[in-house]
């Protein structure tokens, strides 16, 4: 590669595409992504014996805050995406009420205000206390989104559009090389569908004519582009 552009083809890695039945996705950019670390400090006690309300349950407390924070940066157009992935519970014992739950959160949004604004509101909610136990929360990541050049976006539309494919503007949900040469060069993306959006699994699938379709339009574009560079 010469330097002066980059386009990326990927599956999809989610059901969009397949459910709308389309041949690809012509990438505009890569959402933003924050990840945070949050711990409940309770007190460890035993089950049998440790009434209801003498105790500082670290567990029902993390939970209480996941459905507050859950019901606070609801989306009612689905754009959000917010994840508990991982939740530990110390001791881990069976009867014994846990004493400190750490869970981690992965928060993404295509628009760089209205994730910072969802930053802030979940990190208000988790300062202070929760059912009697203490809250810490520790930023582990703020990786702002990314839009991908409109000449190498268009490149691509155009590419899907004269092999009359049905093709769809879709913003990656999954974070790619891409993301780090558009801070380089002009950047684009291609998506194909894969079964069921499932990826990083076994089960992972994508049909051999989307493919070839995703292939067809990648080896278009670059035909493209590479007369103009850009």
């Amino acid at each position: 590669m010469s330097g002066f552009a980059y386009i990326e083809a990927h599956i999809e890695q989610g059901p969009v595409l397949e459910s709308q039945a389309c041949d690809v996705g012509v990438v505009t950019g890569i959402q933003g992504l924050h990840a945070y670390e949050i711990q409940l400090l309770g007190a460890e006690a035993h089950a049998g014996t440790t009434p209801l309300r003498h105790r500082k349950d670290a567990l029902v407390a993390a939970t209480t805050l996941i459905a507050r924070i859950r019901s606070a940066i609801d989306d009612p157009e689905d754009i959000l995406r917010f994840t508990v992935g991982r939740l530990e519970v110390y001791p881990g014992s069976p009867n014994t009420v846990p004493g400190r739950v750490t869970f981690n959160i992965d928060l993404r949004h295509p628009d760089p205000d209205y994730l910072l604004r969802t930053d802030e509101t979940i990190l208000q909610l988790c300062a202070g206390e929760v059912e009697g136990c203490p809250v810490s929360a520790r930023v582990l990541l703020r990786s702002t989104p990314v839009t991908f050049d409109h000449r190498v976006v268009a490149a691509v539309r155009n590419a899907a559009g004269g092999r009359a494919m049905k093709f769809l503007d879709i913003v990656s949900g999954a974070t790619h090389d891409a993301k780090y040469t558009a801070q380089h060069i002009p950047t684009g993306m291609i998506f194909v569908p894969c079964e069921k959006g499932v990826s990083h699994n076994e089960a992972e699938n994508a049909r051999e004519v989307d493919l070839a379709a995703g292939a067809q339009v990648l080896c278009d574009a670059m035909l493209a582009i590479m007369p103009t560079q850009l």
